[in-house]
């Protein structure tokens, strides 16, 4: 009988795109909202067949086109102005929206996975993982999410988060 070894869980590999999402996402952060949309475009069409990871690069391209166009775009979605405070470390911020949009959307299986991030940058470990059973719930592709998020990695290692092992 073959046993696993104990210790620490194998590195996962980056994503192939994950370098140039970074630097999209550096020119975000930095205000160069018109420059990053061109390689957000180019990112979300190469990843069409990766729902996960184009979620994320969806979510930058749309605060990016609202920012370097604001009279032709919509208000921010509940996600994505979430994503974008989560992106600047304001996890209360965050959860005020989040709150109120999953009172008016219950079912968004995104609404619960941002709200368990958001838990997760805090240190609310227990309430993370509740937030994330139930995205997972609703939407099983947020489990990929779940393990590309770094706000995550700390808590990945508590037993709150093993029904997330299991594929």
């Amino acid at each position: 009988m073959t046993t696993k070894a104990k210790g620490k869980a194998p590195e996962r590999a980056a994503h192939p795109h994950a370098a140039e999402l970074a630097k999209a996402v550096k020119l975000v952060d930095s205000g160069k909202h018109a420059e990053a949309i061109k390689p957000l475009e180019a990112l979300a069409a190469e990843c069409a067949h990766d729902p996960a990871f184009r979620r994320v690069v969806e979510a930058y391209l749309s605060v990016a086109r609202s920012k370097a166009h604001p009279a032709k775009t919509a208000a921010l979605t509940p996600e994505d102005e979430a994503q974008s405070l989560l992106n600047h470390r304001d996890h209360a911020g965050a959860l005020k929206v989040l709150d109120k949009a999953i009172k008016a959307h219950p079912k968004r299986g995104l609404l619960h996975y941002l709200a368990a991030t958001a838990h997760a940058q805090a240190g609310q470990a227990e309430a993370a993982a509740g937030c994330l059973k139930q995205a997972m719930a609703l939407d099983p592709s947020t489990l990929f999410l779940f393990r590309l998020e770094p706000d995550f990695t700390e808590l990945r290692k508590s037993s709150l988060f093993a029904f997330t092992e299991n594929d």
